[in-house]
């Protein structure tokens, strides 16, 4: 129960162990072909180029800022956790001028003043996370990237920890977005998944590149020649992974884009009634939380270390916490991908189990009876 690396569906792990055939074969070029156009599909993207690269998240992050920006270039980040500041750290090596617009802890960011100082700042690109994994803070991207469709400026989503399980569309007015495999897709470790958009691809043709692997004019080519159905190389492909991918796009298209949401919101209510319920406090606040993740505060009496150590003796394992100030203060749920009712109640219960381990007063059961509340009312 951390968020990423998730559990995975059988036919995907067992997709895995598939033979890996050559890169240039027709039976990969078939199955790299269906996973970029699942890509697109899952990103709710008409146009553009989708992306899937041998690579991590932060990869993926390179990708989608460093194709469009120039030296010189000034940029705005939307920093609401951990992630929005990594942006910071990332962009500070190719651009002169990196501005932050940094919101008090818990609070997701205010679209009319990320629209305000994107249309007055004259920033080449802004960066926005749609779910910061250190906080859950859930950003209104659909509002604020209804903005950027008149304006010069690129928008770029961070959505690693919500594409797959929170809406989004490139229809929007996001210009670039992007993933990583082994969260809400649901696929295991090392893919960067995105999306580049028209007005991104027309802004990366007056800039020159800053990387080499991570530089998609080497790409552009290449994914669109398997998008044809085509083999081409610059450089050797995830065969396996890809595999896996294409195996759970297909799922994830099955089940449903609008389906697999509204799992994830229930799934989220419920985990969130039963932290309610043991009187645990919510790092988002009300209207931000995330459903794909749940941050909370522990009790001031239980020491995070030996919480997560109890919880894990007892079936779950939770994340810690990635923000430096209060890190050792919370801990994080992970709930994303293809995570069932069962799972949250053994969570919960584990949860209950540890807290009352070190100390504080819980009724046992009382979390577990009101996450199955909230399950019960939604049919699950």
């Amino acid at each position: 129960m951390i968020p990423g690396p998730v559990e995975y569906e059988h036919d995907v792990l067992a997709a895995m162990s598939r033979p890996t055939y050559a890169h240039t074969s027709k039976e990969f070029t078939e199955v790299f072909r269906s996973a970029l156009e699942n890509t697109m599909r899952v990103f709710g993207a008409k146009e553009g180029l989708p992306f899937v690269i041998a690579g991590s998240g932060t990869l993926a992050m390179e990708i989608a800022t460093v194709n469009f920006i120039k030296r010189d270039s000034s940029v705005l980040v939307v920093s609401t956790g951990y992630f929005g500041d990594r942006f910071v750290d990332l962009l500070s090596r190719f651009a002169k001028k990196v501005e932050v617009y940094r919101t008090p802890l818990g609070r997701p960011a205010d679209p009319k003043e990320v629209y305000e100082r994107a249309s007055k700042g004259g920033y080449d690109l802004v960066t926005v996370t749609h779910v910061d994994t250190s906080t859950g803070v859930r950003n209104n991207v659909k509002e604020i990237a209804n903005g950027f469709r008149d304006l010069d400026t690129l928008l770029v989503v961070d959505g690693v920890c919500s594409i797959g399980g929170e809406e989004f569309s490139m229809e929007w007015g996001a210009d670039v977005a992007f993933t990583a495999s082994q969260k809400a897709l649901g696929t295991p470790p090392g893919l960067a998944v995105g999306v580049v958009g028209p007005k991104a691809l027309k802004a990366m043709e007056k800039v020159q590149p800053l990387s080499f692997y991570s530089d998609l004019r080497k790409w552009r080519d290449i994914l669109n020649s398997y998008m044809q159905g085509k083999a081409a190389y610059f450089a050797t492909p995830a065969v396996n992974l890809i595999y896996a991918l294409d195996v759970s796009l297909n799922s994830i298209l099955k089940e449903g884009l609008d389906n697999r949401v509204k799992r994830h919101e229930i799934i989220a209510e419920s985990i969130r009634a039963a932290i309610r319920s043991l009187g645990l406090k919510m790092i988002p606040e009300e209207g931000a939380y995330a459903n794909t993740i749940s941050v909370q505060f522990l009790p001031e009496m239980v020491k995070q270390s030996s919480f997560l150590s109890d919880a894990e003796r007892f079936g779950a394992v939770f994340a810690g916490g990635l923000v430096p100030e209060i890190k050792e203060r919370y801990f994080r749920i992970g709930h994303m991908g293809s995570i069932t009712a069962s799972e949250v109640l053994i969570a919960v219960g584990a949860i209950e189990r540890a807290l009352k381990k070190n100390g504080y007063d819980v009724d046992l059961g009382k979390g577990i009876a009101a996450a199955e509340e909230v399950l019960f009312k939604n049919g699950f």
